[in-house]
């Protein structure tokens, strides 16, 4: 995996990674996997209202499994820490309550006044690089603790 700086605002115009697999985990525990083909593309849109870099969209084409994952949803930051790049949304006041995204939110600020999550809607993504490539995405849920990685 890439090394990245701790805490860097990320920008970027638009990447996508093609799917074969994933996996679910709920509390930690591996609770469904299969083989899945898609993509997945981020777009980071110029001139967002709350965001110096803009607006980041996140577009699952053609997305097999809609009752586990929204198709689509937006993050208003992404961040470099450690061995990935993290996607985020840090809400003054939100229906969800989070210790990682409390901690990104106390370093980074806020980056919007109000955020109401929806079901199946991540509060973070996570996208680790081999050789600057995307290696693998992953997406964080609440309510349940639940990640969805992708391969």
């Amino acid at each position: 995996m890439d090394r990245w700086p701790i805490f860097k605002t990320l920008t970027f115009r638009e990447f996508s990674f093609p799917v074969e697999r994933y996996e679910e985990y709920v509390d930690g525990k591996l609770i469904s996997q299969g083989e899945v083909h898609f993509e997945i593309r981020f777009k980071q849109h110029n001139g967002g209202i709350f965001t110096k870099a803009g607006l980041i969209t996140v577009n699952l084409q053609n997305n097999p499994i809609p009752e586990k994952i929204l198709s689509k949803f937006e993050f208003d930051n992404c961040i470099t820490n450690n061995d990935r790049l993290v996607f985020y949304i840090n809400a003054e006041q939100s229906n969800i309550n989070d210790a990682g995204l409390s901690a990104i939110g106390m370093v980074m600020g806020y980056s919007r006044k109000k955020k109401k999550y929806v079901e199946n809607e991540p509060i973070i993504g996570n996208v680790f690089t081999i050789d600057q490539k995307v290696a693998k995405v992953a997406f964080r849920f609440v309510n349940p603790d639940r990640l969805i990685e992708f391969y």
